[in-house]
């Protein structure tokens, strides 16, 4: 017994394994397609399978009826002010890594400024966004990439989802968007828009997306994940493709 003690001691990390109940753990997300997304009253996408998969890694069990989808400002508010709730799909930062535990990372990133492809904008830094409407959903990684750019609050016009942003983008009721490319795309093929109709027009970073966790959510579950993660990424590398999508 007096030995047991002494391996928790010195291993405060050890992984739970499947001996450990499933942790107790609200999750949130948003529609982001391909990685979360509702389909015929069911949550799905890629990182749902990437979650699901952590889980059964580790034994514990996930019901996807629990996944709260709600839209981005509202989950991430949840994600920070309430100690057991995790957020997916999010972006790597290194202003996020203060706020959040992460787990990843699952997928690669690219986040960028996207317009129309004829049309000729004059735009070859983040400084010449100044002569531009550009549509952003509020604490969206596109959106905290412009804030910490000072880019002007009234270049930036707030929509619910990145649906609403391909949406009015095609409208031409903005000029320009700051979204994940690989979403973006997604989404106006979801919308019925020719994705092959835009274009890159500045990238704004590369990164990385994941799960990330409130502040209190055990340490040991976060470490857990995130070893269960690397199993998975080493060992089923296709589950990571978001062309399965």
């Amino acid at each position: 017994m007096h030995q047991l003690v002494r391996l928790v001691a010195l291993y405060p990390f050890m992984s739970f394994g499947a001996t450990y109940d499933t942790p107790s753990l609200d999750w949130v997300t948003e529609d982001y397609p391909p990685f979360n997304y509702h389909i015929n009253g069911e949550i799905e996408g890629l990182s749902i399978r990437i979650l699901d998969s952590i889980y059964r890694d580790l034994g514990w069990t996930l019901n996807k009826r629990d996944i709260m989808l709600v839209p981005w400002p509202r989950a991430y508010r949840m994600a920070m002010t309430s100690p057991k709730t995790c957020i997916f799909s999010i972006t790597y930062t290194q202003e996020r890594a203060k706020i959040f535990q992460f787990i990843g990372p699952s997928i690669d990133n690219q986040v960028a400024i996207i317009g129309h492809k004829d049309n000729d904008y004059d735009v070859s830094t983040l400084k010449d966004l100044k002569n531009y409407k550009i549509g952003v959903v509020k604490n969206d990684i596109g959106h905290q990439l412009l804030r910490q750019s000072d880019v002007g609050k009234d270049n930036l016009v707030f929509l619910a989802s990145g649906f609403e942003l391909v949406q009015m983008l095609k409208l031409k009721r903005i000029d320009l968007i700051a979204y994940g490319d690989i979403i973006a795309r997604f989404q106006f093929k979801r919308a019925g828009i020719d994705p092959a109709h835009y274009r890159i027009i500045l990238p704004l970073s590369r990164s990385y997306l994941g799960f990330a966790c409130n502040k209190q959510v055990d340490a040991r579950w976060v470490h857990s994940m995130n070893q269960a993660l690397r199993r998975l990424r080493r060992n089923e590398p296709s589950l990571f493709l978001p062309q399965s999508y």
